[in-house]
């Protein structure tokens, strides 16, 4: 026979796991909108006594069997997997997320072209010289209107580069203060896995000591809040998360461990002007790789320079690429109005755009002709007091270099070496000071002719025969070097109001050329704002795509983290039932057992009282 309290104690445990699970489902159903809440269980097991005794037989261990139920301890619902998988992809989502609407205010800046944005302002400057070739080239009203229309193209550029360079200085800062608060997440993920580790010290110390691990049973409320932490943490970069034997985990982001137990690392930015680029590493001076992440789109929106990037740059294309750009077109565009109105290196009396930083002697003539690009480029002083400049021709001068040495033919030994160009054939020349030297020498490197050498009281002339070859060469090397001068050849005004030359201007704006130090382009000025409009058009397709495709995706692990994780009110109320009966069975059980306890004691051995 049975110990006499063995059924009364069996009932105990199954009226107080009853009433836990009553609790727990209670629990669950209080915390159905409660953020980052996993759904709890209770780990029940059938419990049994064992003995090894040698002297037992089956039959005499009958006794020990029905023993009851008792729990493991109360255990979250998670799957590690899903977790997993959703914040990689929650990474993805939240590049896309945040690369899409800054790489559309680039476009919104730049793309919106017809009537008001650059093609639009280009097809009316070419409009406005049309109509003032054909119709009235001395009309001083037509001219106004080229130079107003070419006004607006570069009072355009000069908008472009004021709003990318404070998106570019938004964007700057926005990423800044990310990574301060991400640092202020790896910081709280620490501060967690401290207290989770000292939640299980207290209780299972053995089992941490051992390094066997700790059991699912631990604090569970801590461990959501850092599940929480771990999964807003995944949105700023790849994470990888490490599970360690105490109850804390490492976190790595972009192959560098940035939390280590209840050590952190902070990121840190260079200041964004001393490499004109964000550098980002960590505290430990690891250079973290990031393959997604927020922090990735805003690094690769204000490094990304396409073909003009630096060392610290990346050959994406950001907003420095589309600022970089437009520099391109102003100074393209300007290089080919001025030239094709007769603009030399030693000549810019004809410029129609100059630059907001030429420099000006104290009776404000031009010394110096600034860079020309977005944010510099202008009307030229010129232009702007000559309406029908224009309407200007040039006549080229025969092209000549002339070189002046002092007393050349001292040192007969000494050679002298140069590059001479003529057309598109670029020859070294060497001769020893003589003209008669180095007229062999360029007709043995031009064997076709036109080039000419004279010579008058120490001075050297190169001159091309032909008017319209282009002429150009390097100052030569040798041992008279410092009393060499080169003096280019020259261009002469002369007025072409036939309409003639404003007709050059206008096909310009159909020629080829090159755009950007990089050779980024080469077509028309059409053709290249085309060009910087598909590609900005490209980048947000993709990124239209691939945010669509990682919003499905994400939104479906987080559909399957919440069918296991998440709380169905349903299926909690019908536990709560199950629970309940469960509960008033074993407190019917417990009262037959107090019955059948108290015939035993008190109806037994009376017989004959």
């Amino acid at each position: 026979m049975r110990s006499s309290f063995a059924g009364l104690e069996m009932s105990k445990r199954t009226i107080q796991l009853s009433q836990k699970s009553l609790d727990i489902a209670t629990g669950n159903m209080a915390n159905v909108l409660t953020p980052g809440y996993s759904r709890q269980r209770i780990d029940t097991h059938s419990m049994s006594l064992r003995s090894y005794a040698n002297w037992q037989t089956r039959l005499s261990r009958l006794s020990l069997a029905g023993q009851g139920v008792n729990a493991f301890g109360v255990a979250q619902i998670r799957n590690t997997y899903i977790d997993k998988r959703f914040r990689e992809m929650n990474s993805f989502l939240a590049e896309y997320d945040r690369k899409l609407p800054i790489l559309e205010e680039v476009q919104t800046t730049i793309d919106n072209y017809e009537n008001v944005g650059m093609e639009g302002k280009l097809a009316q400057f070419k409009s406005a010289l049309q109509k003032y070739a054909t119709n009235a080239p001395t009309s001083r009203e037509l001219a106004g209107i080229v130079r107003n229309s070419a006004l607006d193209i570069t009072l355009m550029l000069n908008s472009y580069a004021r709003d990318f360079d404070k998106m570019l200085e938004d964007n700057v800062f926005e990423l800044g203060a990310t990574i301060d608060y991400v640092n202020t997440l790896f910081e709280k993920v620490a501060q967690l896995n401290k207290a989770i580790v000292k939640e299980y010290k207290a209780t299972e110390f053995g089992n941490i000591e051992s390094g066997r691990g700790v059991s699912p049973y631990g604090p569970l409320e801590l461990m959501d809040q850092r599940n929480m932490l771990l999964d807003e943490l995944s949105g700023y970069g790849n994470l990888k998360i490490e599970e360690n034997v105490d109850g804390s985990v490492n976190v790595i982001m972009g192959d560098v461990t940035m939390v280590n137990g209840d050590k952190f690392e902070h990121l840190v930015m260079h200041e964004f002007d001393k490499f004109n680029a964000a550098v980002i590493f960590a505290s430990n001076g690891q250079v973290p790789n990031l393959r997604s992440g927020e922090i990735k789109a805003y690094a690769d929106l204000v490094n990304g320079n396409g073909p003009y990037a630096n060392s610290y740059q990346s050959s994406g294309y950001g907003i420095p690429y589309y600022r970089q750009a437009m520099d391109a077109f102003a100074e393209a565009f300007a290089g080919l109005m001025n030239s094709v109105n007769g603009v030399t290196m030693t000549d810019s009396s004809r410029a129609m755009f100059g630059s907001s930083l030429d420099v000006y002697d104290v009776d404000g003539n031009i010394v110096e002709r600034g860079p020309i690009t977005a944010s510099t480029i202008r009307i030229s002083d010129e232009w702007m007091i000559d309406d029908n400049m224009t309407m200007i021709g040039m006549v080229r001068a025969r092209p000549e270099i002339i070189f002046s040495w002092f007393a050349f033919t001292e040192d007969p030994g000494t050679n002298y070496t140069f590059e001479i160009t003529l057309g598109d054939v670029t020859e070294t020349i060497t001769f020893d000071g003589s003209e008669t030297d180095l007229q062999d020498q360029i007709d043995a490197a031009f064997p076709d002719g036109g080039i000419i050498v004279t010579s008058n009281a120490g001075v050297l002339t190169i001159r091309a025969e032909d008017l319209e070859v282009a002429l150009s060469i390097t100052e030569p090397t040798g041992a008279f070097e410092e009393s060499v001068s080169v003096v280019p050849a020259v261009w002469a005004h002369a007025p072409n109001l036939d309409g003639n030359h404003a007709n050059a201007l206008l096909l310009a704006l159909d020629h080829t050329i090159k755009f950007g130090r990089a050779l980024d382009f080469e077509g028309t000025p059409f053709d290249y704002i085309a060009f910087i409009s598909n590609r900005l058009g490209q980048g947000l397709n993709f990124l239209e795509e691939q945010q669509e495709t990682m919003s499905v995706t994400t939104n479906n692990l987080l559909d399957s983290r919440d069918a296991i994780s998440g709380v169905s009110t349903d299926e909690e109320g019908i536990n709560m039932l199950i629970y309940q009966k469960w509960y008033n069975a074993a407190a019917r059980m417990m009262t037959t057992l107090d019955e059948a306890l108290d015939r035993i004691i008190n109806g037994m051995g009376r017989v004959g009282l």
